[in-house]
C-alpha cells in the first residue's frame, strides 16, 4: 500500500467522495467515527445539498461521485453527528 502524501493529512481537499468525506469529518473532529456508509445514510437527510434538484451536483471523477468540500462541511456543521446511528438494539453477547 502506498504511503499517503503528508500534505493530504493537513490540507482540506477541494472535493471529497463518501469515503474521503467520512475520513475528513473524523480528522476535523466533526465526528468521533464515520464510514462512507454513514455519510451515504446521512445523504438521505432532506437538507442534503447534493444531487439532482439540489444546489450542488455530484461530479463523477474516476468512477466515483465527488462533492465540493465546502458545502459538504457546511452541512455537517449545521447538522452535527452526535453518536450512534439509528440501530439502537442491544449488542449480541459473544460466545452465545
Amino acid at each position: 500500500m502506498k504511503a499517503p502524501d503528508p500534505r493530504t493529512l493537513t490540507r482540506i481537499p477541494p472535493v471529497v467522495t463518501f469515503a474521503s468525506g467520512a475520513e475528513l469529518l473524523v480528522r476535523l473532529n466533526m465526528a468521533k467515527s464515520m464510514t462512507r456508509e454513514g455519510v451515504r445514510r446521512l445523504s438521505k437527510h432532506p437538507d442534503w445539498p447534493f444531487g439532482p434538484d439540489r444546489p450542488y451536483p455530484y461530479w463523477e471523477l474516476a468512477n466515483a461521485d465527488v462533492m465540493e468540500t465546502e458545502p459538504f462541511l457546511r452541512f455537517f456543521k449545521q447538522h452535527p453527528v452526535d453518536g450512534r446511528g439509528p440501530d439502537k438494539r442491544p449488542r449480541a453477547k459473544k460466545g452465545s
